[in-house]
């Protein structure tokens, strides 16, 4: 199942007053009681985007179901990544492996059908239909605008950050933490709104990696993260030349092959780093590398810790696999299974 890349956006410098922009709770974001839940602070008005999570770090299989109101959006973005089956009335959009930063729309009035084949991480914005007709006039003049993504879940960088800082809100506090709050869920809600009207101008340029293509690479990738992976060797389990694989893997997921291998290659070192025995020095040969230092440096850019500092600061647990510092923007994958 293929994804669309969003991509850079022009952005866009709102006109409208403070007080008509969104308003959330002063907690910023809680933990749902039940999926897709809203939060239990607040009620739903005209101006107001309410932020709310759904995790658990459990290993078993779960099964969930909702319907969206009437009157409101709801923003979908993933926090980790996963295993599940999205259905939304009655039709399956995606069954495989999600990963951080893949985000969907759910219009309202819509039955979702979730099946979550151990742990999942999800941060749901719940956005007004009044407040997008209120951004889209004050912003463009125009009446309307849908807010929607493909039928397929869509990989968006930009937004898994704007994600991530929203769940870094609460940590300001006060005032300034709501007022950041407030213009990070907006620009969440813009971008995604800019997306819906360019995102067909940017189809069709080079054909995307077949699906069963993606899922033997993948397959493949998951098999060898502690063995040497050349180009030469995806392309082969592809089933295609370097020269088109590179295009099509790109094309089918915003990031070259050897930017994919190394953030599996870290995923799979912070799970082995929550066992304490664990020596630094095995776990990157573990996991493909040569070196402790060249492991150190690969894991800071993505993490943002070293190694030993992201280690403690877990204090025992379950992994977050929360990934920053990303220096390519254009990052997306549809990692398919079965």
């Amino acid at each position: 199942m293929a994804t669309t890349n969003l991509g850079p956006l022009t952005p866009a410098r709102p006109s409208f007053p403070l007080q008509h922009r969104l308003r959330l709770p002063a907690s910023i974001v809680e933990d749902e009681l039940s999926w897709r839940s809203p939060p239990r602070t607040s009620a739903l008005t005209s101006s107001s985007i309410r932020a709310t999570r759904w995790r658990s770090f459990n290993q078993t299989t779960s099964e969930v179901s909702a319907v969206n109101p009437d009157n409101s959006h709801l923003v979908a973005i993933e926090l980790r990544r996963e295993d599940i089956r999205l259905s939304l009335s009655g039709r399956t959009v995606h069954d495989g492996v999600v990963i951080p930063g893949m985000l969907h729309v759910t219009e309202p009035g819509s039955a979702a059908h979730c099946v979550y084949r151990g742990p999942f991480d999800v941060l749901h914005l719940h956005v007004p239909n009044a407040f997008i007709t209120e951004l889209v006039r004050d912003v463009s003049g125009a009446e309307s605008a849908p807010l929607r993504t493909e039928a397929a879940l869509t990989q968006d960088p930009i937004t898994e950050k704007l994600a991530r800082a929203l769940i870094a809100a609460g940590d300001i506090g006060g005032s300034f933490g709501q007022l950041f709050a407030d213009c990070v869920s907006t620009a969440i809600v813009a971008r995604l709104l800019g997306a819906s009207r360019s995102a067909a101008s940017r189809r069709g340029k080079v054909s995307e990696l077949a699906r069963w293509r993606l899922k033997r690479v993948v397959d493949y990738v998951e098999a060898s993260l502690g063995d040497p992976v050349s180009l030469a060797d995806l392309a082969c389990a592809a089933g295609l030349t370097r020269m088109h694989f590179a295009a099509q893997f790109r094309a089918a997921t915003g990031l070259s092959s050897h930017e994919y291998l190394l953030r599996r290659r870290i995923e799979r070192a912070q799970e082995m780093l929550l066992d304490d025995g664990a020596r630094l020095v095995e776990v990157a040969l573990s996991v493909g590398f040569q070196t402790q230092s060249h492991f150190t440096t690969v894991f800071k850019r993505f993490v943002g810790q070293s190694p030993r500092a992201w280690r403690l600061s877990q204090g025992g647990k379950a992994p977050t696999v929360q990934l920053s510092g990303w220096r390519r923007d254009d990052y997306r994958l549809a990692a398919v299974a079965a």
